[in-house]
């Protein structure tokens, strides 16, 4: 006679799955740091789609953080800006990741996106910071932008755009090379157009560095 779990037992473990759960993205040591990649797919989820639909900006909100072998706490962040333009049906993106480089594409429709977003990489926590890291914990914010709020979100990332492109010592991602110190400020600029404001989803996950690829 086969064995069939009580309704009640069913309950208990449909309580128990995570709701809202999806795949994890991967991590690797590399060069540059700790490179994020294979992005969980979430432009499936109903509430992306519809909040990318209004033309309004939703940002995708990356942060990291893990303990080297000294036992310090290392952060680190990297954040994409999606637009969809109504008038001209075109997705502007704009991403800038722990290296401080900020770049933007434009893609001509949803698959493109989906496309650009699952072949995408990011620095998380740069090489000099990511030595002796076992594990990291990775969460993602998927933020949506009010129209008020939008024009600020656009003018930081306009403000990192023109920093890199210019090649001065003032660029933010030079600043970064230069002066070492001055990375956790490009942390806090990462995130701050974000904090305090309520996210439409939230996921996070722990996910251990590949034997062998620690930096």
């Amino acid at each position: 006679m086969k064995w069939a779990p009580a309704p009640w037992a069913l309950l208990l473990l449909l309580a128990a799955a995570p709701l809202g759960a999806v795949q994890a993205p991967a991590i690797e040591g590399a060069r540059e740091g700790v490179v994020l990649s294979r992005l969980p797919p979430i432009f499936g989820e109903e509430e992306v789609r519809k909040q990318l639909g209004t033309g309004l900006t939703t940002s995708f909100a990356f942060e990291a953080s893990g303990r080297n072998a000294a036992g310090s706490k290392i952060k680190g962040a990297a954040r994409v800006d999606v637009r969809y333009d109504l008038w001209d049906e075109i997705y502007i993106v704009t991403r800038i990741d722990a290296t401080g480089r900020a770049a933007r594409v434009t893609l001509p429709s949803f698959e493109r996106l989906a496309e650009w977003w699952r072949d995408a990489r990011f620095v998380l926590i740069r090489g000099p910071a990511a030595a002796g890291l076992a594990s990291v914990e990775v969460a993602l914010r998927v933020i949506p932008f009010s129209q008020a709020e939008q024009l600020d979100t656009q003018r930081w990332f306009s403000q990192a755009l023109s920093a890199e492109k210019s090649g001065s010592a003032g660029a933010v991602s030079e600043a970064v090379e230069d002066q070492p110190e001055s990375f956790g400020q490009v942390i806090n600029l990462l995130m701050a157009t974000s904090i305090g404001r309520p996210a439409l989803l939230e996921y996070s996950w722990r996910l251990p560095l590949p034997p062998g690829k620690k930096k």
